[in-house]
Formats: structure tokens, sequence, C-alpha cells
């Protein structure tokens, strides 16, 4: 086993890291005064609730109803029970309020629009972290685009379209998205040499990343948004979630094994490899998304400046770009120069599919894609060896 590498993570644009989790409605409240929403421990409630409360609360509780769940919690949760405190945006308490303030119940209003995602965290404490899985992802998709790039593998999807005959006449080798997914998996093992036992990502062993000094997070909006300017903007539903906020900074290691002797791994993974690959792929990802797609829609990230304001002695040498977690944009999770990116183009029509997307999701203060309110993109993060 190589050294392990003591690795740090900065965050520099909010990421949203899913774990199938959401805020409960049972579970927290929004104080309007001070604009944060607090989870609670239910069983904390119920200890200072009253006989009376305590019967109110089992009788919306076995109701199929979470208006009345809502408004119970908001008008029973006293300061003694406590809580974590997450900040949120103003819209988000507008939203809460508006919903209060409903005379009957609404599923989709109440359910649909405001189901609250939370980012990975831990449960014995609650404090997110970046999974190790999570990173490792980001890595791998960089190798194998710094391998295609080296080896001029190009239009994978283009070559590989037609359908052979033992496809055409196995009747799962129809459905498109299978189809898909087995072409992704062959092009892959075509750039690694390798599958399964043979694959030398799985050497790659990377520790979750845990916070240094706390985590600072934030609830918002994802909106979906064209990347050229059009009067038929993006109206596909927003997304609440929680993210973690610029400048936090977790910790990791990253530990790279040597292949056993007799193994069948012909093109060991390297530190050196990796850290090249990340280097070349992000990077000019992060360009072009800021130089031309941000500016398209009169949106900037500003992770171009920290970069070159915080790390450009070291960019490159112990300094890399990454991008990690939900949203982060279908470039940045497809190989370059070989994606087949899934264009819906409205209800009846067959989707298309292009190397590049034509929408992109952003982090928003409002649920709305058209506002002027600062957009920022998601995921963007520095590795620092």
């Amino acid at each position: 086993m190589g050294k392990p590498l003591k690795i740090r993570l900065q965050i520099l644009s909010p990421v949203h890291i899913g774990c199938d989790d959401v805020y409960e409605p049972t579970s927290f409240v929004i104080d309007e005064d001070k604009q944060i929403l607090i989870e609670f421990d239910l069983l904390k409630l119920i200890y200072v609730l009253d006989q009376n409360e305590k019967a109110e609360l089992a009788k919306v509780s076995m109701a199929d109803n979470l208006l009345n769940i809502f408004k119970f919690i908001k008008k029973s949760y006293k300061p003694q029970v406590g809580g974590r405190e997450v900040e949120i945006v103003p819209a988000l308490l507008d939203q809460y309020k508006k919903i209060l303030s409903m005379s009957r119940f609404d599923k989709k209003a109440v359910i649909n629009q405001f189901e609250i995602s939370r980012t990975a965290y831990n449960p014995h404490d609650n404090i997110p972290y970046i999974p190790g899985s999570s990173l490792k992802g980001a890595l791998r998709t960089a190798y194998l685009s710094k391998i295609a790039k080296d080896r001029d593998v190009k239009n994978w999807w283009e070559i590989s379209r037609k359908m052979s005959r033992d496809d055409l006449q196995n009747p799962f080798m129809i459905d498109k998205n299978i189809r898909k997914k087995r072409l992704a998996k062959e092009l892959e093992d075509n750039l690694l040499k390798g599958s399964f036992n043979t694959d030398p990502f799985r050497l790659v062993k990377i520790s979750d990343l845990q916070a240094v000094n706390g985590v600072r997070t934030k609830i918002g909006y994802a909106v979906n948004k064209k990347k050229k300017q059009s009067q038929f903007e993006a109206r596909g539903p927003f997304q609440i979630l929680e993210t973690i906020q610029k400048d936090e900074i977790f910790e990791g290691i990253i530990n790279i094994e040597k292949p056993e002797r007799g193994s069948n791994i012909s093109i060991p993974v390297t530190r050196e490899t990796i850290l090249n690959s990340l280097d070349y792929f992000y990077r000019s990802i992060c360009e072009d998304e800021d130089e031309t797609t941000l500016k398209n829609i009169n949106a900037s990230s500003k992770v171009l400046n920290t970069i070159h304001s915080s790390y450009k002695d070291t960019m490159g040498i112990s300094a890399f770009l990454v991008r990690i977690g939900r949203h982060s944009g279908a470039e940045s999770v497809t190989i370059e120069n070989n994606r087949y990116i899934k264009i819906m183009q409205g209800r009846g029509t067959q989707p298309k599919f292009a190397e590049q997307a034509t929408t992109i999701w952003l982090a928003s203060d409002t649920p709305s894609p058209d506002s002027n309110n600062d957009l920022l993109p998601f995921g963007w993060a520095i590795l620092t060896i």
C-alpha cells in the first residue's frame, strides 16, 4: 500500500449530497423572527405538552392531513424543547406562512411543494459530512475522461449505436435505458481495460470526509434554467434542498493500494494520474461554465475568483478543482467527448441526445428561475493534498 494522502476539501459553491432523508413536518418548526428552521426531538416536545395537547397531537397524527400537523407543531412548540438551527432563505419563510394560512388541506401544495431534502449527515450527531463514495465517483469520472483524451476515444455512442443481432434477439436490449447503461459500462471497461475484480479503481479507498469546525448549512431552492436566455424559460418544478455553504472545510484520507503480484489489473491507478486528471477535467468545465454559461444568464459563481485569489500558486500542484453532489451538471458526471445527455423535448415528443445539456440547475434564494437574485452553481470544491 502506498502512503496515505491526507486531503482537505474546501467548499466553493453550495453542495447537496442526497441521503434519501427529509425534514419531517413533525420534527421541525420555522422561527419567523430569526428566519431559521429548528429541527427538534419529537419526544422532547411530547414531554412538555399537557394532556390536552398530547391528545390533540395523537388525533392529528392519525389523520392523513399534513396541514394540521404543521399547524399543531407551530402552535405547540416551546423554546425549552431546543433543537438544531438551520438558516433558511426568506422565500421559504413566506412559503411556510402561506401553507399555515391555508384553510383546507391541499396535498399537492403541502407535500410536493414543501419537501425539504437533507444533505448527507451523521445520524449520531446530525453533523453533515462528505461521503467518500461521492468524492470517489468524481475522481473516477475525471480519470476516465483523461484516459479517453489520451487514447483519443471519441463518440462512443455513435460507434456503438447500431444494435448487434444478439441485441435485437434479446427483448431486454430493446429498452433504451438498459442499452444505455450497458454501453456506458462497456465504455468504462474499454478505458480501464478491466471489469469487476480487474477494475483498477477498486484499489482506491477514500474515507468519509469529516468537518473540521462544524458545518454551516442553509436551506434554499434549486431551480432549473436554460443555458441560453430565452422567452421560453425552463419551468420544471423547483426543489428545496439543504446545502453545505461556501468555505466549509472537510478532511479525510485517500489510500491508493498497489495491485497484488499476479493481479490482472493492467493499468494501475497512481496518485499522479488521479491528480492530473482532476486538473485537466474539472478546470475546463468550470471555466466554460463561469465564462460562458453563467454570463449568458447574468449569473456568476465567483469560483474562478476564489481560485485566482487563494490558490493561484498551488493549482494543479497541491490544489485541484473537483465537483460533487446533486445537480453538479451532466457534463461533470460524464466522460468528455463521449457524452450522451438526454434532452427532454416536451410532452408527447421523443427526447434527443447530445454532448451538452441545454439547462442548468442553480442554487437560488427564490423558487423562480427567472428572478434577479444571486444564482449559484452546485457542487464546486477545492481538494488540497
